[in-house]
């Protein structure tokens, strides 16, 4: 009796496989900084959405209260956002309306990206009461922060 052997491997190659893990070798080399980018984007766009609530809290507070002098920015001020931290957000007066430790109609929001974070090459983030935005020295009422 002859048995006839034709047997067929299946699967892969070492190199096809190596092929494919230098493919997406390259494909990861090209993909991680554009993800890490968007990540940073997209936190900006979250800091940016919590400095327009902060406005919208001074705001609403000045309407209660009849002026700026008597808004509470107390809660306002502080590290943002709540869980993992990334920027240190103040309020205070435009530069130029010294001496006043309250608020006046001239008031302004800073985040500061904290230092240790994704965010600390970023640039600081500004906010003013007439809605100019600023990004570092980058300034304007339009997409200054993208």
């Amino acid at each position: 009796m002859i048995k006839c052997i034709n047997s067929k491997q299946n699967g892969f190659t070492l190199i096809e496989l190596m092929i494919t893990v230098a493919i997406i070798g390259i494909l990861a080399t090209i993909a991680y900084p554009n993800y890490q980018r968007y990540v940073i984007k997209s936190k900006r766009t979250d800091m940016m959405s919590e400095m327009h609530n902060i406005a919208s809290e001074i705001q609403s507070q000045k309407l209660a209260q009849g002026n700026y002098s008597n808004v509470i920015t107390t809660g306002l001020n502080g590290n943002y956002p709540a869980q993992g931290a990334l920027y240190t957000v103040t309020i205070g007066n435009v530069a130029g309306v010294t001496g006043r430790s309250d608020l006046t109609s001239k008031w302004q929001i800073i985040a500061t990206p904290k230092i240790g974070t994704q965010m600390a090459g970023d640039g600081t983030l500004t906010l003013d009461y007439q809605g100019i935005k600023c990004r570092a020295a980058l300034c304007g009422s339009g997409n200054e922060w993208n």
